[in-house]
C-alpha cells in the first residue's frame, strides 16, 4: 500500500505541477510577447525620418540601410551652374598659369596694337619738324630722334611689366572664381546634409534604441526558456525513483 499511494501520490504531484508549469509557460509566453511586441514598437521608432524642405530632402530605407538625399530642383540648377562655372575658370586659369610669360606677351601685344600707330606717328611727326628745321641729318636730329627712341621704349618696357602683373591677377582672379564656385556648390550640399542629421534626430539614437530592443528579446527568450526547463514528469519521477531506492536499501 505504501507503494501504491506514492504512485497515486506521484500522479497527482505530476497532474498538479503539469499544471503549474503550463501556466507558468503561458504567462511566460504572453510577457515574452508584449516585450518583443514592445521592443519592436522602440525599433520601428529608432529608425530615421524622412524629411523635405525648400531646399532638399533627405530619406532612409531601413530595408537596405541606405540614405538619399537631394538638393531643391532650384538649387540643384544653382549648384551645376557652379560646378560648371568653376570648370570654366580653372581651364582659363590653367592655361595663363602654364606659361605666365606667355600670358603675359599677349596682353603686351594686345596694348602694343593700340600704341603702334601712335609711336609711329610720333616718330614720323618727329623727322617732319627736324627735315623743316634742317636738322634731320645732324647731330642734334640724332640726338632727338635718340631720346625720342628712348621715350618710346620706356612706355613699352613699362607696359610690359603691367602685362606681366596683369596676368599674374587675371590668374589668381580666376583661380579664386573657381574656388568660390565650388565652394558654394559644396556648401549647397550642407543642406540635405542638415536635413539627414535632422531625420535622423528626430528618429532618436539608434544604436541605444537597438541595443534595448535586442536585450529585451534577449530576456525574453531566457525567460520562455527557462519555464520549459521545468519538467513536473522528470520531478515526479524523481521522487518516485528516490521511493524505490529507499525501498529497496530499506
Amino acid at each position: 500500500m505504501g507503494l501504491f499511494d506514492a504512485i497515486i501520490g506521484g500522479g497527482l504531484s505530476f497532474l498538479g505541477s503539469r499544471e503549474t508549469a503550463s501556466a507558468a509557460r503561458d504567462a511566460a509566453q504572453a510577457n515574452a510577447a508584449a516585450i518583443t511586441q514592445n521592443s519592436n514598437a522602440a525599433l520601428d521608432a529608432a529608425q530615421p525620418w524622412n524629411v523635405g524642405s525648400i531646399g532638399g530632402t533627405a530619406t532612409f530605407d531601413p530595408d537596405s540601410n541606405t540614405a538619399m538625399m537631394g538638393l531643391s530642383p532650384e538649387l540643384a540648377d544653382i549648384y551645376s551652374g557652379a560646378l560648371s562655372r568653376s570648370g570654366i575658370w580653372g581651364q582659363q586659369a590653367g592655361a595663363y598659369g602654364a606659361d605666365p610669360m606667355e600670358a603675359a606677351n599677349t596682353f603686351y601685344n594686345q596694348q602694343q596694337e593700340y600704341w603702334q600707330p601712335r609711336e609711329d606717328q610720333m616718330r614720323t611727326d618727329a623727322e617732319t619738324r627736324l627735315m623743316s628745321q634742317g636738322r634731320l641729318g645732324a647731330t642734334g636730329g640724332a640726338r632727338a630722334m635718340q631720346g625720342l627712341e628712348e621715350a618710346i621704349l620706356g612706355g613699352q618696357q613699362q607696359r610690359q611689366t603691367q602685362s606681366l602683373n596683369q596676368a599674374q591677377s587675371m590668374i589668381s582672379t580666376l583661380l579664386g572664381r573657381e574656388t568660390g564656385d565650388i565652394g558654394q556648390a559644396t556648401g549647397l550640399l550642407n543642406i540635405p546634409y542638415q536635413l539627414g542629421k535632422l531625420g535622423r534626430g528626430l528618429g532618436g539614437d539608434l544604436g541605444q534604441q537597438a541595443s534595448a530592443g535586442l536585450a529585451s528579446r534577449n530576456q525574453a527568450a531566457g525567460m520562455i526558456g527557462q519555464t520549459n526547463a521545468m519538467s513536473p514528469l522528470g520531478n515526479t519521477l524523481g521522487q518516485l525513483g528516490g521511493l524505490f531506492l529507499n525501498k529497496g536499501i530499506s
